[in-house]
């Protein structure tokens, strides 16, 4: 693995987006854009992008806005002055770019996961048109806290009045019941993993937060709503195959359920789908020590079949 770091200037007129890309030994055979979630950072997946690089495929990545060491570098952490959700796609669109520029004939594939899902998933909706194969991990749907505050005029009314205030009270609404499964929770933010382990390394790593302002969360609502919509699946092109996997016991995706509800939002409008309900698990799937192999191969498999 040879790795390079990158940085361009956001879409927000502000700040500057620390990427990276990660490259096999020889020649790739196909380039993987990963999409990381909210309140964390694309260095947290280094396993599965070390599983990719062996597959023979590049890896690019970013820390989006008001997070990961685009945050802590800018002093913004937590605090992204996006705008809207639509800036985070244009840089996802700019990375793509820098990527594209680099590896021009190599098919292209998009994995997102939570958050990064949901940014995927819009990404595919409005840049799509040159990608491979779309890769969606964790998915967020029939996500009760997002569809009780997208229409909760307090909510709009806090935000309108002042984004950049503390999300406070209005995160936890957005991110209600998120333990109401979890025999004997720990704490709050059990909901990640099923291995103790993982949920305190969230918590430790200083490029990880949930302490943000209530723009991020505003710009989460949002953004589920658009991909949560009827017009989110007739916008992805049709000849985009898509993998759907999440933990049938993440409340994300409402416990599985959620993730046949997008599986089937795009089957009906004509798209080739594949889906995996790891079963006993919770969010982040990809993470577990007894499942992340598992986890990858299967992502890896998707792409090589489509390249076959």
């Amino acid at each position: 693995m040879s790795i390079r770091e990158i940085s361009f200037a956001s879409a927000n007129g502000r700040d500057t987006i620390k990427a990276w890309s990660y490259s096999p030994l020889g020649e790739p055979k196909g380039v993987i854009q990963l999409i990381h979630g909210y309140g964390e950072h694309s260095r947290r997946y280094l396993h599965m992008i070390n599983k990719f690089n062996q597959a023979g495929y590049v890896v690019f990545a970013d820390d989006h806005l008001g997070h990961g060491k685009t945050g802590v570098d800018g002093g913004t952490l937590g605090d992204p002055h996006s705008g809207g959700y639509m800036t985070y796609l244009k840089d996802e669109k700019s990375l793509h770019d820098i990527a594209k520029a680099a590896y021009p004939e190599l098919p292209y594939f998009v994995f997102g996961h939570s958050w990064g899902s949901m940014l995927a998933r819009a990404y595919a909706a409005y840049y799509g048109e040159d990608l491979k194969g779309l890769m969606l991990c964790g998915l967020c749907s029939q996500w009760k806290g997002c569809e009780v505050e997208y229409n909760d005029p307090e909510f709009k009314a806090a935000y309108e009045a002042d984004p950049y205030q503390p999300a406070g009270t209005w995160f936890d609404k957005v991110f209600c019941g998120m333990t109401d499964r979890v025999e004997n929770p720990n704490g709050p933010a059990d909901w990640i993993a099923n291995d103790p382990r993982i949920v305190a390394d969230h918590a430790g790593d200083m490029f990880n937060t949930f302490d943000t302002t209530l723009e991020l969360a505003y710009d989460f609502v949002q953004l589920y709503h658009f991909i949560e919509s009827d017009e989110w699946a007739p916008m992805v092109p049709k000849n985009i195959p898509c993998y759907l996997i999440s933990g049938d016991q993440d409340p994300c995706g409402n416990y599985g359920e959620g993730l046949y509800h997008v599986a089937n939002l795009l089957a009906n409008s004509g798209h080739k789908i594949s889906v995996k309900a790891y079963s006993g698990y919770r969010h982040e799937i990809h993470n577990e020590l007894d499942l992340r192999d598992e986890v990858e191969a299967g992502l890896i498999k998707f792409m090589d079949d489509i390249l076959a």
